[in-house]
């Protein structure tokens, strides 16, 4: 019975990585250990503002009311999702509760060093009142530690689970993109680098929202649709299938927490190029399981796409690399083991 439960789990509900890392959690053990309370949901302003003052009513019911509650484990990101986290955070040390703090901010750091003194006061506190701040990867620890005076960091990364892979369609060469169409992302890296893959078999696919409309024109005016083809969002069934279908993952990224795509990739046994920052080395080893370029690197992605698409003995060999560490350091049995751990020191 709820009522029972001593963890409550807070973050968003709605499209993004960190939902999708709340969702595997849940459905794969903490269900039954936890109460989920959704502090987030997309919409207008208006309707945010709204949902989250809501959360923050019924949350403060919850601890006044259910002595059982012991732990509070907060997802959040930078910007508005830090800020209110602060609130949660806050109310959660009055009821004498103890607090994770599970940072998943790609541009946290970015975010901190833009910020005014009030809002970084507010980024060092809501990090320093927390029991435990848990990051994505090593870099991202050495970066919270000298950001502010929390010294317990402990790294959890994101999970993945075992995959049904299919063998791979032959006719084409296809390269995937799944995330947000962008310059953060280096969608724009691809269009240029599309015009210099030597390979006329090779067939990007973008997949994701964002600036879909503004890629569009540029392929059409870089007449490389023959070569890249952008296919908007897409959900559930039609994700598996578009990795499945795929022979060579690639996210040209600026910056990154751990990009659930690439643990996706990597579960589906897809060598991976990508950019040697923060969290992504953790999960592709350079020359082992994938490539690793300098983000803005438009000829060497090419070049490492060329290589790939020719030479499909190197593929397998990745592939398989990747398949390895998935289940070796991101399985969702292992991180669940490793956060039920974490429970129960902080409690």
């Amino acid at each position: 019975m709820d009522n029972q439960k001593q963890i409550i789990i807070t973050g968003p509900d709605s499209q993004g990585g960190i939902t999708s890392v709340i969702k595997m959690h849940l459905e794969n053990g903490l269900q039954d250990k936890v109460i989920f309370m959704p502090s987030y949901k997309g919409g207008t302003t208006f309707f945010k503002v709204f949902y989250f003052i809501g959360f923050m009513f019924n949350f403060a019911f919850l601890l006044s009311i259910n002595k059982h509650i012991k732990l509070i484990h907060i997802h959040s990101s930078s910007h508005g999702s830090l800020i209110r986290k602060f609130f949660v955070t806050y109310l959660s040390k009055f009821f004498k509760k103890k607090v994770l703090f599970h940072m998943h901010g790609s541009r946290f750091e970015l975010y901190f060093k833009n910020s005014n003194k009030l809002i970084k006061f507010i980024i060092r506190k809501t990090l320093e009142k927390a029991d435990i701040v848990i990051v994505l990867s090593k870099e991202w620890k050495k970066r919270i530690l000298a950001m502010c005076g929390q010294n317990n960091v402990k790294i959890l990364y994101n999970p993945t689970f075992k995959k049904d892979i299919k063998e791979k369609k032959p006719e084409k060469i296809n390269v995937l993109f799944m995330g947000r169409v962008g310059e953060r992302k280096g969608v724009y890296d691809i269009l240029k680098a599309a015009k210099l893959i030597q390979n006329n078999n090779v067939q990007i696919n973008i997949y994701g929202d964002g600036e879909i409309d503004k890629v569009k024109n540029i392929i059409k005016e870089n007449n490389i649709s023959a070569k890249v083809k952008i296919n908007g969002w897409i959900s559930g069934d039609n994700i598996e299938k578009a990795y499945n279908n795929s022979h060579i993952f690639i996210l040209p990224s600026y910056n990154e927490g751990l990009p659930m795509s690439i643990l996706e990739a990597i579960s589906f046994g897809l060598p991976v190029i990508s950019t040697d920052i923060d969290g992504i080395p953790e999960a592709v080893e350079d020359n082992l399981n994938g490539y690793l370029i300098t983000p803005g690197d438009y000829k060497s992605l090419a070049e490492k796409i060329d290589f790939l698409a020719n030479n499909p003995h190197v593929r397998t060999e990745m592939g398989l690399q990747s398949l390895n560490i998935s289940k070796n350091k991101f399985d969702i049995e292992v991180i669940l083991n490793e956060l039920d751990c974490i429970y129960a020191r902080v409690m």
